[in-house]
């Protein structure tokens, strides 16, 4: 008894105080890192890639003759990228007899626009390109030239017919004035004859062979007179249809131009048809993606109509998962939430994933071939490959991934907790 009491009289030594505080403070550290240090919570599934569109078959709407075939099966093409092509001979040839026509055609417009316009022929400044359809203008520009030419000629016969009218009427007004200067003296004398022959001064035959000559001067004179007005009219008629032949070599080309400017839309309609069919001789791709199937393998086979080329699968910016899910973890799942996609033909540690959103959840639960319930989740990842873009490691369809998805965070207190709150919540429950 008395060494016991000289043992507590000694006390502790500090050391242990001090193991001890240090002990007491790692615990209290711990327990706060515990508590704000945080843990991803996750749902895992497995799951596979798959093409986010229908498998997409290329067609031709004419078909033909094969020519080239440029791809293979499993080749990544572009969207637009040519597939393999079609013998375009005979598309061509109507396509450069159509453009043959058409050329003609704006070069006859640009004839019969001057001609109804009384315009200069202007020769396009880019024409010196093409010799064929500069050839086709320098004909029109010399046929203008030859129709104004002819209308001219016209022009001048009519213009030379007034100017000799003219003449004659200058002629005959000065032939009037000396018709009507003899007139007049031829009645004076007359006049003065009369009451000379009534006397028996002078013989009735030399009244009579007056009479006469005034008579005949008196009938030339107002032949004269009635001339001047005709030629006057046929000076007008000429005038009439000189404007008639410049109106009528108007109107004449604006008709043509009319009918012509129908004729070349009609064209236009039937270039642009060729044009097409043309440029689907090289089938391309409508989408980005992975040659599944060619249907046609043989250089100069024989195409028909609508026939199925070629199936590709799409390859979009972003890749679409299919995944299953086990019941016992699907309440905390939701459209919107942010996942990790795992390729299982890539190295996670090396190549990493792929960010991805959850975007569908099934409506209910799908039993698989070995009698498994799951609901079939989908979700989009926001880009195609693996590394960086300008080395990407390809992902198409039908491979196998391994998804997280994130439903929310714990701290680690509350990992180290729950056994204890699990078994605490069954305790006494025992049947």
């Amino acid at each position: 008894m008395r060494e016991y009491k000289q043992l507590l009289d000694k006390g502790s030594h500090p050391f242990s105080h001090f193991i001890l505080w240090i002990t007491v403070l790692f615990f209290i550290t711990a327990g706060v890192w515990a508590h704000y240090s945080t843990l991803d919570e996750v749902t895992r599934g497995n799951g596979k890639v798959i093409p986010s569109r229908q498998v997409q078959v290329v067609q031709n709407l004419e078909g033909g003759i094969v020519s080239e075939i440029l791809i293979k099966e499993g080749d990544i093409v572009k969207r637009g990228e040519v597939l393999l092509r079609i013998d375009d001979t005979r598309f061509s040839a109507s396509m450069r007899g159509s453009q043959l026509t058409s050329a003609g055609m704006e070069a006859k417009i640009a004839r019969l626009t001057a001609e109804a316009h009384g315009k200069a022929f202007k020769l396009p400044r880019k024409l010196n390109r093409n010799r064929s359809k500069k050839e086709l203008f320098m004909n029109e520009r010399a046929l203008t030239e030859s129709r104004r030419q002819e209308l001219q000629a016209s022009i001048d016969v009519l213009k030379q017919q007034k100017s000799q009218k003219r003449h004659e009427i200058t002629k005959l007004t000065a032939r009037q004035e000396q018709l009507q200067h003899s007139y007049d003296l031829a009645q004076q004398e007359l006049t003065i004859i009369k009451p000379l022959v009534n006397k028996g001064v002078m013989s009735e035959v030399e009244l009579l062979r007056l009479q006469r000559e005034t008579s005949t001067l008196k009938a030339e004179l107002d032949s004269t007179r009635l001339s001047i007005p005709r030629l006057r009219a046929a000076i007008t008629e000429a005038e009439s249809k000189m404007e008639e032949l410049s109106a009528s070599f108007r109107t004449r080309a604006l008709t043509e131009l009319n009918e012509i400017k129908a004729e070349l839309s009609h064209i236009d309609e039937e270039k642009r048809v060729l044009k097409d069919r043309v440029t689907r001789t090289a089938v391309r791709s409508p989408v980005k993606g992975t040659i599944k199937q060619i249907k046609i393998t043989t250089i100069g086979g024989v195409v028909q109509p609508g026939m199925d080329l070629v199936e590709i699968v799409p390859l979009e910016d972003s890749l679409l998962i299919e995944a299953e899910i086990r019941p016992s973890d699907i309440a905390f799942l939701h459209p919107g939430q942010e996942a990790m996609v795992k390729f299982t033909a890539y190295d996670f540690s090396i190549f990493s994933g792929l960010k991805a959103s959850l975007e569908h959840i099934s409506a209910d639960t799908i039993i698989n071939e070995r009698g498994e319930a799951f609901f079939l989740i989908r979700l989009r990842t926001e880009r195609n490959y693996l590394r960086s873009e300008d080395k990407p490691l390809p992902i198409i369809a039908g491979m196998t991934v391994n998804i997280d998805i994130l439903t929310g965070k714990k701290s680690l207190l509350d990992y180290l907790l729950k056994p204890i709150k699990k078994a605490q919540e069954q305790a006494l429950r025992e049947r």
